[in-house]
């Protein structure tokens, strides 16, 4: 990893090997169970069907999309490597080294933290991704009622000792708020 003339190493960051389920993973959650339950109990009134191959379709992509993408997520996380230096913020290969992410401190308007009681959880940098639809987002239904998948950008994930990072960021001079769960 090469970094620029001037850049200091402030922290380093090693992820946890687990997960954090903020609100926006809990509601995706309940909302692909819920699909997923009416998705299979279509797929049974289906089976003498010909719209049996499509069902079978629709419910294997919810269910990955509902389970196996924790899976994913895990072995991602595990490899990651995070730094914080006085200059930017990186997502790196643990093993290599290799920078995967940089942002640079004075592209970050906010630091958004989210975490439970031990200090648990998610550093994204900037507005983190709401569960439904924005408001200048394409619309399925109506206002609000598209579901949002897109995860966020820049984001330090499985984080430990949050409350130890915390005045890093504030040193930075970034704007820092705090969600417990």
């Amino acid at each position: 990893m090469n970094l620029q003339n001037n850049e200091i190493i402030l922290k380093e960051i090693l992820p946890k090997k687990g997960f954090f389920f903020n609100m926006t993973e809990k509601i995706r959650a309940v909302f692909f169970f819920i699909f997923l339950v009416l998705s299979t109990m279509f797929l049974i009134n289906t089976i003498a069907s010909i719209l049996f191959f499509f069902v079978v379709i629709v419910v294997g992509i919810i269910f990955f999309t509902t389970f196996f993408k924790w899976i994913l997520t895990y072995f991602k996380v595990k490899n990651n490597y995070y730094l914080i230096t006085n200059e930017r913020i990186i997502v790196a290969k643990q093993s290599t080294k290799e920078i995967i992410k940089e942002k640079k401190l004075s592209e970050i308007k906010q630091v958004h933290i989210e975490m439970n009681n031990k200090f648990f959880g998610n550093i994204i940098f900037g507005e983190p991704e709401a569960a439904f639809g924005e408001n200048n987002s394409r619309f399925i239904v109506s206002k609000r009622m598209e579901m949002n998948f897109k995860p966020d950008e820049y984001a330090f994930l499985s984080v430990d000792n949050i409350s130890e990072i915390i005045p890093v960021f504030e040193n930075l001079k970034l704007k820092v708020n705090k969600t417990f769960y």
